[in-house]
């Protein structure tokens, strides 16, 4: 769920007077500004936390290296140093300096949350975590709600236990003052993952594409702005507890997610459905990776189908996908994942195997 995530992409002034243009920085000014310390902040999730606080009037102050797009954000307060618990150097954030709310947008190991939480436990009224779905142990029950069983007793250094463990002690260390965001799949503006940009490529450059399965498999994936909207609205109401961003309910299909993408880029391309058996076992192509964010009901029946409903309840929102499309689309224009062949980053196929098997399927 999380590969690539991490890939380099270069985001420059272009980019980001296109994202003001999409209204990315539209937004009602908050009834009381706050104090905001944003940890990170300069990769896909991160920036879109900044515009949010920026845009809802709220003072922001950033955390981090400056080694990832140090240019982002000129008029912000920047703060630099290194989270890591041997090496790194947290001296920016000693003192007596206060923030109303912390946001920890992403980092994977807990030890790295908890040496800065405990810096910060008599500094901020409200600490939010983005964690990810990630940290749930199972996903073979449909509906699952936060209330389900975590992945705390994983051993070793894992994403999903690390999220776990991480969202555990932050509850137990900022008792009904911390919130946590357990994040399905996150795409949009600044995506620099391959997953959902396979299916963008595509659909925009063929007639037609190899779409699995028959289209009744459930997907869940959620932009990036909404989670943004969510992050800040909870730091605003300062929100306890953890809440799944995990998309609409019900959950879409696999068929009405890639129709509204197609929608929203303008692409022509016919979608082909091809029996989920007849790919994995004859043309030995899989789910998930070779064909990105297909998850067949058989094999994880719960995974797509995580319920928001607790966040939905209290005010999340989401918007369409031909919204996230178009402006995901618009965005891979403008960098060099319009140049990309599949596969790539472990995700997706050659269009000379799809062709193959597309192929095959007609002659079967």
């Amino acid at each position: 769920m999380t590969m690539n995530r991490r890939a380099a992409i270069k985001s420059g002034a272009g980019a980001m007077a296109f994202l003001a243009a999409q209204g990315a920085f539209a937004a009602a000014k908050a009834a009381k500004p706050l104090k905001i310390l944003i940890l990170g902040g300069t990769n896909f999730v991160g920036p879109a936390v900044v515009e949010r606080a920026l845009a809802r009037g709220h003072e922001v102050t950033m955390f981090n290296r400056g080694v990832t797009r140090p240019h982002l954000f000129p008029d912000v307060e920047k703060l630099r140093g290194d989270r890591d618990p041997q090496t790194g150097d947290l001296t920016a954030l000693k003192g007596a300096r206060r923030w109303d709310a912390v946001i920890d947008v992403w980092p994977e190991y807990q030890d790295k949350v908890e040496t800065t939480a405990r810096l910060l436990e008599d500094r901020t009224d409200y600490y939010y975590f983005v964690s990810s779905i990630a940290a749930y142990s199972s996903f073979n029950k449909p509906g699952m709600t936060e209330d389900a069983n975590l992945r705390v007793d994983e051993e070793g250094r894992y994403y999903g236990g690390e999220k776990a463990r991480t969202e555990q002690f932050l509850h137990k260390f900022f008792p009904g003052r911390a919130g946590t965001g357990r994040c399905q799949a996150i795409i949009g503006p600044r995506d620099d993952g391959w997953a959902y940009h396979y299916w963008l490529q595509r659909l925009s450059s063929y007639d037609e594409v190899l779409a699995p399965g028959t289209g009744r498999d459930f997907v869940q994936a959620v932009d990036v702005r909404d989670v943004a909207n969510w992050v800040v609205d909870c730091a605003e109401r300062r929100l306890a507890g953890a809440y799944n961003i995990t998309g609409p309910q019900p959950p879409l299909t696999l068929k009405t997610f890639l129709e509204q993408t197609r929608a929203g880029i303008g692409g022509g391309a016919e979608l082909v459905w091809v029996d989920a058996d007849f790919l994995r076992q004859e043309q030995n192509i899989r789910s998930f990776d070779q064909m990105p964010l297909w998850a067949p009901i058989d094999e994880d029946e719960g995974f797509y189908q995580i319920s928001s409903e607790k966040g939905l309840n209290d005010g999340m929102t989401f918007r369409p996908v031909t919204e996230t499309a178009r402006d995901a689309f618009a965005w891979t224009q403008s960098h060099f994942f319009r140049h990309v062949s599949f596969p790539q980053g472990g995700m997706g196929v050659s269009r000379e195997m799809e062709e193959a098997a597309l192929a095959a399927w007609r002659a079967r």
